[in-house]
């Protein structure tokens, strides 16, 4: 699958550094004992023209010639599959999710905005309808006013016309 790096090969151990694009931008992963023998992982540093600056992590375990022996990627993902922590993958899901929250907060406050003003203009629309209805009130009680007036005054004008009429039927009669 992978070819493995004799003693004659060219590459360089490193237990702290971070060399090559990915390996510059990652924490060094955790070293876990060797799934296979037990004896530790190391972390190493291809110098071939194939491989040049490639992280990957092999069992120190010599005596037995212990076939363990993965790129990063597929180190970072036997950690994953063990379940082994890894502090600068759990750092960057924080973060994240930090950023979920932010944006989801931001998409929530968007929401209220737009809600709120939908509300104003639903308020302001009711207000109008509501001075509206008030007019047309008014514009009928004037008009029911008016018309008792009328109706008063027709009355007081039959009113009259009988008083008129009846005193002149006594004169005559």
């Amino acid at each position: 699958m992978h070819r493995r790096f004799n003693k004659s090969d060219s590459f360089s151990h490193s237990a702290s550094s971070n060399v090559g694009s990915h390996a510059s931008q990652r924490e060094d992963l955790p070293l876990v004992p060797c799934p296979s023998c037990g004896l530790s992982v190391k972390k190493f540093v291809s110098n071939t023209d194939k491989n040049p600056n490639r992280v990957f992590y092999q069992c120190v375990n010599e005596v037995t010639n212990c076939k363990f022996w993965k790129w990063e990627n597929q180190y970072l993902s036997h950690l994953i599959k063990a379940k082994v922590a890894i502090p600068s993958i759990e750092s960057e899901v924080d973060l994240v999710k930090s950023e979920v929250d932010l944006v989801n907060f931001a998409r929530l406050e968007a929401q209220l905005d737009n809600l709120t003003n939908e509300l104003k203009r639903k308020c302001q629309d009711d207000e109008r309808q509501i001075k509206a209805l008030v007019v047309s009130l008014d514009n009928f009680k004037m008009y029911n006013c008016m018309s008792a007036i009328v109706i008063v005054t027709l009355l007081i004008m039959v009113i009259a016309l009988c008083s008129f009429s009846y005193i002149a039927i006594g004169r005559l009669i």
